[in-house]
């Protein structure tokens, strides 16, 4: 565990001996959950702790079973170690996202897994139908993790500007919605805490924590799906901005592209040559795809290897690896984590390793990863909403 990681954890106010316990309670949860698993003596090396403040609050873990014990092992002459496990309980998150197209409802565990998520196209736009059919969706998975989940909260996200201190959506574009307050419609409709972010923030919190940066403080995340999105973290902290702005790439200049004129009226913004509606009508115009097919059918292609579209593919990769060349100049991240189906297609992170260390001043010293959680990232980037500050203070929760 990093020394980064350990600060995150940390950013309570110790100021007391009882929040310096539930400080140090979240920094051993995490390093379990991020390295386990691993003996008292080993976490207390990791972390810095004295082994009895690890032993004092691994007990604590233990008895609220969100640590396990495995079987001993003996690694060397002298009592066999016994290493400590994740466990996470019976605890869930009930995740919302709302994408440009359609609603998921998920629950999600302590590590981050996606035990049941259902699924829901929309019919129309307005904020209060759709809230309407998600807080439906909730209600169901209340009853049915009833007597034998306890829900920590609902985490909400999308792909748009989100306030997450105001719980509000700013502006989200697909669906045309501004002013919206996400979260206390949600909390008043479902009776469940609520917190709202922005997807791509929401994805870089799950990457960190059980995903593709685990070892790292300092990255960068990058979404292509039916919006494209960009989070920021340095020394483990996820970058905000006022009012929630941090992240949007929507108008991000790229060379190249497909003549395709942005809804701002300009050439060459990303959102008119990247995002899913974009890619799928150039194939369509290039004879790839036939007229009404979706996306998925563009990745079915690929897969199967129809080498005119995994050529255009590349195309797609080059394009983003340039414009991820020039975001990673500017923050110098140690990592850069990509995410969103186009990821997957054969090839597609060569390419974009290509264009992006033939434009970065950096070299290839910064390390290229693909997203951990494949199709189920927006379900698992909402729950981590809230899972995230359940693992800063996990004991805070508990009480």
């Amino acid at each position: 565990m990093n020394q980064g990681q350990i600060s995150e954890r940390r950013r309570l106010d110790v100021s007391t001996t009882g929040e310096l316990g539930r400080a140090n309670a979240a920094t051993v949860l995490s390093c379990v959950l991020t390295e386990g698993p691993l003996a008292r003596a080993e976490i207390a090396e990791r972390v810095g702790l004295t082994r009895a403040t690890v032993t004092r609050v691994s007990n604590r873990l233990l008895e609220l079973g969100l640590l396990s014990e495995e079987p001993p092992r003996r690694d060397a002459p002298g009592r066999p170690m016994v290493p400590l496990a994740f466990h996470g309980g019976n605890r869930v998150t009930l995740a919302v996202h709302l994408g440009a197209l359609e609603s998921r409802v998920g629950v999600v565990d302590l590590r981050g897994r996606v035990l049941a998520e259902s699924r829901d196209t929309y019919s129309g736009t307005d904020p209060a139908a759709i809230l309407g059919v998600v807080a439906g969706r909730v209600r169901d998975a209340i009853v049915q993790e009833s007597g034998r989940s306890r829900i920590l909260g609902v985490g909400v996200s999308l792909g748009g500007w989100v306030d997450a201190d105001a719980g509000e959506v700013v502006r989200f574009d697909p669906l045309g919605w501004e002013g919206v307050p996400l979260a206390a419609e949600l909390r008043e409709r479902t009776g469940l805490f609520v917190r709202a972010d922005q997807m791509v923030r929401g994805l870089a919190l799950a990457e960190k924590s059980f995903g593709a940066a685990r070892d790292t403080s300092d990255f960068l995340e990058l979404w292509t799906g039916n919006i494209v999105g960009a989070a920021v973290v340095l020394n483990g902290d996820v970058r905000q901005a006022p009012g929630g702005a941090s992240g949007i790439l929507t108008h991000f200049p790229v060379r190249g592209g497909w003549g395709r004129r942005c809804e701002c009226g300009r050439l060459g913004c990303l959102a008119a040559n990247l995002t899913d509606s974009a890619v799928v009508a150039e194939a369509v115009r290039r004879g790839l795809l036939a007229p009404g097919a979706d996306f998925r059918a563009l990745m079915r292609a690929a897969t199967a290897g129809d080498r005119g579209v995994q050529a255009f593919t590349g195309e797609l990769a080059h394009m983003a690896g340039e414009a991820a060349a020039a975001m990673a100049d500017l923050i110098n991240p140690r990592a850069l984590v990509v995410a969103g189906l186009i990821t997957t297609a054969p090839g597609y992170l060569d390419d974009f390793r290509a264009a992006l260390w033939a434009r970065t001043e950096l070299g290839t010293g910064m390390e290229v990863r693909a997203s951990a959680f494949g199709d189920l990232a927006p379900t698992i980037a909402s729950a981590s909403v809230v899972l995230d500050r359940y693992l800063q203070d996990p004991l805070a929760h508990e009480r």
